[in-house]
């Protein structure tokens, strides 16, 4: 009895490793109909002195952990798709060990619904990611990550070639009796529509967004959401080892404190790469207000619900707009460069021009457009398809007109550093065959 139990045990032993060696496919030899559990854990140590503000003479450099682990069941069969992602994020240490501080939460859990003709229907907590993320993104750079509670159409046609989505979301305080004000710092509503056709002749693709989002007003006594609409186009280009992308968004509506909007937000940008090497230009442009904007109106572009860390420098010293800018809107000139030894290996060098887009005469301190540079130094190294490292230096070399913005001493060391390893494995998969 005990030989036979042995042999149950190393069986069912042998059975999870051969099962784990089989999910580590490649993605695309992922089956079509399947259930999935995978994880994910990422440890970020950093060292930050200047990292999003300028440093004060009275403070010192820091340093800290933070981590983030996530388990994934992902499920697909029978045109249903359901997945959840519950993850801990925490930085080692800010918890008493003996204090029952509950941290576990869904970034994901939603479920989709096939329907006829191309059709299918989404629904529950998801993340939305839209071309660049530069209006739409989930901000993967942070350990809690942007998430929606919110329903989703979509559309693909029977070539592939064109998709469309269209959903929304509406947010309440738990279930109220009466009416009540949304206080929390989210949007009251949130409606858009997106597309992207496939120009496969000339190596492109084109995508359009319109977005509609409703904020709770300042004022205390308006009932109704101040609602702002933006809208744009985004056009992106590869072939022949060059890379572009050009993207160009206005607005209009209302602030939450009842301000007329009108802005706008262009990019660009070009590369090329060939054999082991690679480098590009861009600039991205967002509209603020002048000495002449009316006490009505407004000229600042909000980027809504972008991962604006990807763009704009990864100092994160321009994460929201228009708080980070003094609502001066931000002009960003940028040259990359990189090279790629081995295709396990990345190194690149990004530097950063910052500027506002207009001066401010009326301040008390006037403030000039040149803010400063930033030097972003990055190594990347991907030995295996789950496992990943990126060791980040970053520097900024201010102006005066930067303090008036952010705070701090300009002659001060400024600079970030950080490793970063990510480990994603798929610990089980299993293939329905019928």
């Amino acid at each position: 009895m005990q030989k036979l139990k042995k042999i149950q045990l190393l069986t069912a032993i042998f059975l999870f490793c051969y099962q784990a060696l089989l999910a580590q496919k490649p993605e695309n030899e992922v089956p079509s109909e399947y259930i999935k559990i995978s994880g994910q854990y990422r440890i970020r140590p950093e060292y930050r002195n200047g990292y999003r503000t300028l440093a004060f003479d009275t403070t010192s450099g820091e340093s800290f952990i933070g981590q983030r682990a996530r388990l994934i069941v992902d499920y697909k069969k029978n045109k249903i798709a359901f997945y959840t992602s519950l993850q801990d994020s925490r930085t080692w240490g800010d918890e008493e060990q003996r204090k029952d501080i509950g941290r576990l939460q869904f970034n994901e859990a939603w479920l989709e619904l096939a329907l006829p003709q191309g059709f299918s229907i989404k629904m529950g907590r998801q993340e939305l990611a839209y071309d660049d993320h530069r209006i739409l993104g989930n901000l993967d750079w942070a350990n809690l990550t942007i998430s929606h509670d919110a329903l989703l159409v979509k559309y693909t046609n029977k070539k592939k070639d064109f998709n469309w989505h269209i959903g929304g979301a509406y947010n309440q305080v738990g279930e109220p009796l009466f009416g009540a004000k949304y206080n929390l710092k989210n949007y009251k509503h949130l409606g858009f529509t997106w597309m992207k056709k496939d120009l496969t002749k000339i190596h492109s693709t084109l995508g359009a967004m319109a977005v509609m989002n409703g904020m709770t007003p300042t004022d205390t006594f308006q009932k109704a959401a101040n609602t702002s609409y933006t809208i744009g186009p985004v056009f992106n280009f590869s072939n022949k080892g060059w890379k572009a992308i050009a993207g160009a968004y206005y607005q209009t509506g209302k602030t939450d404190n009842n301000l007329s909007i009108s802005a706008y937000m262009v990019n660009g940008y070009v590369e090329y790469r060939k054999s082991k090497l690679f480098g590009g230009l861009g600039t991205d442009l967002l509209s603020g207000n002048s000495d002449n904007t009316l006490t009505t109106e407004s000229n600042n572009f909000s980027t809504l619900y972008a991962t604006n860390h990807k763009f704009y420098g990864y100092m994160d010293y321009f994460l929201t707009f228009p708080g980070d800018t003094k609502q001066r809107g931000l002009i960003d000139m940028y040259v990359r460069f990189g090279i790629a030894p081995k295709k396990e290996f990345t190194f690149t060098l990004d530097v950063h021009s910052f500027s506002l887009a207009n001066p401010n005469n009326i301040a008390a301190k006037k403030i000039a457009k040149g803010l400063g540079q930033e030097l972003d130094l990055m190594f990347d190294y991907k030995p295996t398809p789950i496992i990943s490292l990126q060791v980040g230096y970053c520097m900024m070399f201010a102006t005066k007109n930067m303090e008036l913005i952010k705070g701090g001493d300009a002659t001060n060391y400024n600079g970030w550093a950080y490793v970063m390893l990510k480990v994603s494995p798929t610990l089980f998969i299993h293939e329905f065959t019928n």
